[in-house]
């Protein structure tokens, strides 16, 4: 048992984006913040092909590689994978034994190593600034572990430890706030006392990202406005109307259209439990009590096997617009972190190319849909040349972390698919 979970533990650290997976969770595309309102993302469309995504601090690159959170705890150095962890994060011996005998031998020495590197070079930190920045093993410094060895998606020369941000917690696992500060003050204080260098690792400080202006700035700033102002002419919402205005009402019309005789209770409930996710609005086992066999049965299974898939349609529109802007401006984009970026990118664009011909040859039914499913979802928002080396860029608005990925989120699926038929 304990080597199925490591093995599932290793498909998802090398199938998805790391950085969002450990303790971090997931990071919010603009489009997964359903209270930002239609302004909110006429200004991000406008600042982003502008080259102004530095609402509250400089943009950064999302580099591809494992997630890590460390703490400092009565003069340790402590780890945390998970929520739990943050609770009663782990010490060297113990995250060590934690990837021992791991199916990758490479994911094994990604952590171990990392780890071996941060238990030294963080006591290097003067006792204030460990008591300040990490309060008594309260705040995690979120980090990606970058080891040229052990590559998800996108290769890089250096083996690196590249600092995030400070995770405030109340040390029961809950994020307060989020602070980017000590992310560059660290490995700055580090560089200076000559202890950023460990065995394996360097440390480094975010990776800022130069932004242009887009050279067809008008012309793509008019595209993204009028697909998102066909959104809100859909249900008649203005600039200030959030999001999830828009999701309400677009479930609503799906619930009339597919259930168009249940009492409005009913609906009411289905709303919530669809639209918000919302699972005490209605008890769905005394539900035939309430519809009728023939209707509960009917949403029964419309809840088990057509929730996913409507929910997907209901948030392309918006992820398309995003995804694609994403693209934009990665283009007019710079200093990444990957060593030589237009041949990384050529690289990807080949194996995509070529992979992707491959399992359309020779992959099973449901292999090749899933494949021609993501190879269109990459033409909407900007096909193989839009591909570049990088996960993306992380941006601050109105105090919350926000990511804007372009073409990675389907390159991702589609080696997923291509390397585990996933």
């Amino acid at each position: 048992m304990k080597y199925i979970k490591l093995f599932e533990q290793w498909v998802s650290d090398n199938a998805e984006p790391i950085f969002e997976g450990g303790a971090s969770g997931h990071m919010m595309h603009p489009f997964d913040n359903k209270d930002l309102t239609f302004n909110d993302f006429r200004e991000m469309i406008e600042a982003g092909l502008s080259g102004q995504l530095n609402f509250e601090e400089e943009p950064t690159e999302k580099t591809d590689g494992q997630n890590l959170w460390a703490t400092m705890k009565d003069g340790e150095v402590m780890f945390a994978r998970n929520k739990g962890d943050s609770k009663n994060p782990m010490s060297l011996s113990q995250i060590k034994d934690k990837f021992d005998g791991h199916p990758s031998k490479l994911v094994q020495d990604t952590f171990q190593f990392a780890a071996d590197d941060l238990a030294k070079l963080l006591l290097n930190l003067p006792k204030d600034k460990q008591e300040s920045i990490f309060d008594n093993g309260k705040n995690f410094i979120n980090m990606e572990l970058i080891y040229s060895k052990n590559p998800n998606v996108v290769n890089y020369d250096r083996d690196v430890i590249q600092f995030h941000n400070v995770q405030v917690t109340d040390g029961n696992g809950n994020v307060l706030s989020v602070e980017s500060n000590p992310a560059k003050e660290i490995p700055q204080i580090l560089s200076q006392l000559e202890k950023n260098l460990g065995n394996t690792f360097e440390i480094i400080p975010p990776r800022a990202i130069k932004l242009q202006k887009d050279i067809d700035f008008s012309a793509n700033k008019d595209k993204f406005l009028k697909k998102l102002a066909a959104l809100q002419t859909r249900y008649g919402l203005s600039n200030t109307d959030s999001v999830s205005k828009y999701n309400e009402m677009w479930w609503k019309e799906l619930i009339d259209k597919q259930f168009p005789t249940l009492e409005q209770n009913i609906k009411n409930g289905l709303l919530q439990r669809w639209a918000f996710n919302d699972k005490k609005s209605l008890n769905m086992r005394s539900l035939a009590k309430e519809v009728g066999p023939k209707d509960a049965a009917l949403i029964k299974k419309f809840d088990k096997e057509d929730l996913k898939k409507r929910y997907k349609e209901n948030v392309e529109p918006f992820e398309d617009i995003f995804l694609e802007l994403g693209s934009v401006i990665l283009k007019n984009a710079s200093n990444f972190l990957a060593a030589n970026p237009t041949e990384e990118a050529k690289r990807l664009r080949t194996q995509i190319e070529t992979e992707g011909s491959k399992i359309k040859k020779t992959g099973g039914v449901d292999q090749i849909k899933k494949v021609e499913g993501e190879l269109a979802r990459l033409g909407r928002i900007g096909g193989i040349e839009s591909i570049y080396p990088t996960e993306g860029i992380v941006f601050k608005y109105k105090g919350k972390i926000y990511k804007l990925t372009g073409t990675f989120a389907a390159i991702n699926q589609l080696l997923g698919i291509i390397k585990y038929g996933r």
